[in-house]
């Protein structure tokens, strides 16, 4: 009875293993897509981005976000960092400049911060941190978001 108990503990340990080689190969590929496809957008002296461009890419940041959230839900410090890295990264593409204000630079700029305190957090290994470095990330989001919504509306002005 007792090796039986242990042959499914080493299958489940087995399970999750391939589980994560999974996810980070999900991951990878995300990262991939992304990277081609920004690669393959217009250069910033030519046309902004179309709509769905930009829906491509910010789906794409959506994933590492769901990423962020997945590892602070299981305590994979590797995930939160992989994660806020990806996000950072992404902060830097083209296909992110929506707009060219002083205003919005100044936001991507406390966006990568942010990132950049979520990931100090996850190699400290400290879950807490790195929650709340996590919610000042979303902050983020939601005040660029907002701040280009309000653009739009106004006309730029």
């Amino acid at each position: 009875m007792p090796s039986s108990r242990m042959g499914t503990t080493r299958i489940s340990a087995s399970s999750i293993e391939r589980d994560r080689r999974r996810r980070r190969w999900l991951a990878a590929a995300a990262v991939a897509a992304v990277c081609c496809r920004v690669a393959s957008m217009p250069a910033a002296d030519e046309a902004a981005p179309r709509p769905d461009q930009v829906a491509t890419f910010m789906r794409a940041k959506l994933g590492h976000g769901q990423r962020v959230l997945e590892g602070l839900a299981i305590a994979d410090f590797d995930l939160i960092d992989r994660g806020a890295h990806d996000l950072s990264l992404a902060s830097q593409a083209s296909s992110w400049q929506v707009l060219q204000t002083e205003d919005y630079a100044r936001q991507s700029a406390e966006f990568r911060r942010s990132c950049d305190s979520l990931r100090k957090a996850a190699h400290d290994k400290n879950l807490d941190g790195a929650t709340l470095a996590w919610m000042e990330v979303t902050m983020k989001c939601v005040q660029c978001h907002k701040y280009v919504r309000d653009q739009g509306r106004d006309g730029g002005r």
